[in-house]
């Protein structure tokens, strides 16, 4: 049991050191064209702006016009 808590304890912990390395975390929730968030997809309440690096799409809140 003591070996599991180990290990659940050590991911844990390591996932916010790794988040820092990757070049991906860095992009998302960044700022984009007219003040749109950076994300791996919309939401439904958003529409796409335009298209950040690694493929990230440009979110603003509102509904796209029919």
């Amino acid at each position: 049991m003591k070996p599991l808590l180990v290990v659940i304890a050590w991911l844990f912990l390591w996932d916010p050191v790794t988040a820092g390395l990757n070049p991906l975390s860095s992009e998302m929730h960044k700022e984009c064209y007219k003040g749109g968030t950076c994300r791996l997809e919309c939401y439904s309440s958003e529409m796409l702006v335009a298209y950040c690096t690694f493929q990230l799409e440009c979110c603003i809140t509102g509904n796209p016009e029919p």
